[in-house]
C-alpha cells in the first residue's frame, strides 16, 4: 500500500469522482439488460449517488430522479396509492430508504417503503434475506441475522414513529439477542450501528472495539473477517464507523481511507472476490460494483453535508 496516500477530503472526493461514471455504466446496465432492482446493485448505486449530491460532488445527477422513479415503481410502489410489491427484495428495500432520504421525493414513497419492511417481519422477529444472499459463504442463520439488522436500522434511520417502532424493535432485538458472534464484518460493522441507533455509549464501545479488532495492518477489512482486505468490508466498516461519530483524523479510520484510495482500479472500481459460496475464490463483476459502491459510500460518510 501507498504509505504517503493521505486522507484528505480532496483525495477523497477525487476518488469518488473517479467511481461514479463506473457505478453508473454498470448500473444503468442492470437497469436496462436485468430489469432488476436486485440486493447488491440498484439500491446501492442510488444510495451512493444521493449521498454524492448531498456532498457536493461534482457529476451530472440528471439520471438520479429517474433511477429512483424507475426503483420505486419496479417495487411497485404508486404515490398515490402507496402500494408495493417489493417483498421479495426486502434487503433491496432497506438499502433504497438510505438513497430517498437523501433525494427530493415525497414522504408517502418512504413511508410505503418503511411500512413494507414492517410487514416483512417474521413472527419470531427476523427478516428473511431474499435473492442470492442465502446462497452466501457465510452460514445462513449469520445471513438472516445481517438482513434483521439491516432491516432494523433502516427503520431506526427513517424516524419511524416510536410507538409503532418499539414492538418491531423488540422483536428482532428478541431474535438477535442470542445470536452467536458473526464471520462476517459485515455482522460487526452492523452491531455498532444498530448501537449508536439506540445511542447506548456502552454498547458502541464495545461494538467499535469488536470491529477494530478486525482491521488489518492494511488498514482494510475482509468481508469474512479472516479473508484479505477487500473494498466492500472496508467501505461497509468505514461507513459504520463514521456513522458512529469517529473522524478521518483517527487512526482506523485514516488507515482505510489509504487502503481504499491506493487499491481503486483505473476504470474507477475495485476488485473483489465472490461473496457467494460457489463463487468465493475468484473476482467476480456483481461482487466487485458492490464493493465499488459500498467504497464509495464509506467514503462520502467521511465528507461534510452541503
Amino acid at each position: 500500500m501507498a504509505e504517503d496516500v493521505q486522507p484528505t477530503d480532496e483525495n477523497v472526493v477525487a476518488v469518488i469522482e473517479k467511481s461514479l461514471p463506473y457505478l453508473e455504466a454498470k448500473g444503468q446496465y442492470w437497469i436496462d439488460e436485468k430489469k432488476c432492482v436486485s440486493c447488491h446493485r440498484v439500491d446501492v448505486m442510488v444510495w451512493s449517488f444521493a449521498e454524492a449530491k448531498k456532498r457536493g460532488i461534482q457529476y451530472d445527477y440528471e439520471k438520479l430522479d429517474e433511477w429512483i422513479d424507475w426503483s420505486l415503481n419496479k417495487m411497485g410502489v404508486k404515490d398515490d396509492e402507496g402500494i408495493s410489491t417489493g417483498s421479495k427484495n426486502i434487503d433491496g428495500v432497506s438499502k433504497i430508504l438510505f438513497g430517498l432520504q437523501q433525494s427530493e421525493v415525497k414522504n408517502k414513497s418512504i413511508t410505503s417503503l418503511a411500512n413494507l419492511i414492517i410487514d416483512s417481519q417474521q413472527e419470531d422477529g427476523s427478516w428473511k434475506p431474499n435473492g442470492q444472499l442465502p446462497g452466501q459463504k457465510r452460514p445462513i442463520e449469520e445471513t438472516t441475522q445481517v438482513s434483521t439488522m439491516w432491516n432494523l436500522f433502516a427503520l431506526q434511520s427513517n424516524s419511524i414513529p416510536q410507538k409503532k417502532l418499539s414492538p418491531i424493535q423488540d422483536k428482532a432485538n428478541a431474535y438477535l439477542k442470542n445470536a452467536d458472534p458473526g464471520l462476517s464484518t459485515e455482522w460487526y460493522a452492523l452491531q455498532l450501528l444498530l448501537a449508536n441507533g439506540t445511542q447506548d455509549q456502552a454498547k458502541i464501545s464495545t461494538a467499535l472495539e469488536e470491529l477494530r479488532s478486525l482491521q488489518k495492518e492494511d488498514g482494510g477489512w475482509g468481508w469474512l473477517a479472516n479473508e484479505e482486505s477487500d473494498a466492500l468490508a472496508t467501505g461497509i466498516s468505514l461507513y459504520a464507523m463514521s456513522v458512529a461519530g469517529m473522524t478521518k483524523d483517527k487512526t482506523p479510520m485514516s488507515k482505510a481511507i489509504q487502503f481504499l484510495i491506493s487499491t481503486q482500479q483505473a476504470d474507477g472500481s475495485w476488485k473483489v472476490k465472490g461473496t457467494k459460496e460457489k463463487k468465493k475464490a475468484t473476482v467476480q463483476e456483481t461482487a466487485t460494483y458492490w464493493g465499488t459502491a459500498w467504497a464509495t459510500i464509506g467514503l462520502l460518510q467521511t465528507l461534510p453535508s452541503e
